[in-house]
């Protein structure tokens, strides 16, 4: 097995909770949403949005509809695989002409990204693992 070359596109997602995990992210970065925005608007718990933005473990159509209503997008979209080829020169004139609305700011992604993997589920961080069995040290 060969190293991957510096030509190779990077890695797409591959499960389709990958794919909706990407998706949601960069979908609620562009509605400028929080995820509990997004929760209230979708009628959903926030929780919800944090596991499905964390690809843990499985959800229902029924809360993938709600999402993608709440978005103003299909469900399609939310399961289109990401598109991990470069731009070509057509593509990038495509986008250079297409409205400002079509695109989402970085910040905005970057503040949905962090948002995603923030390991609180409250407004107190989540412990993720137990003290239980473990010695307590002993104050000197």
């Amino acid at each position: 097995m060969s190293a991957a070359s510096a030509s190779d596109p990077p890695c797409a997602p591959e499960s389709a909770l990958e794919i909706l995990r990407v998706n949601l992210i960069v979908e609620r970065a562009r509605a400028r949403l929080s995820q509990t925005e997004l929760a209230e608007r979708a009628g959903v718990a926030r929780p919800t949005i944090s596991r499905i933005e964390r690809a843990v473990g499985d959800v229902g159509v029924e809360v993938v509809d709600r999402i993608a209503a709440a978005l103003g997008i299909t469900v399609a979209r939310l399961f289109e695989p990401v598109d991990a080829k470069p731009a070509d020169d057509d593509e990038i004139a495509r986008r250079a002409a297409a409205p400002r609305s079509e695109y989402g700011s970085v910040r905005d992604l970057l503040a949905a990204l962090d948002e995603s993997n923030a390991a609180d589920v409250g407004p107190e961080p989540r412990r993720r693992y137990s003290n239980a069995g473990r010695r307590r040290s002993v104050a000197r």
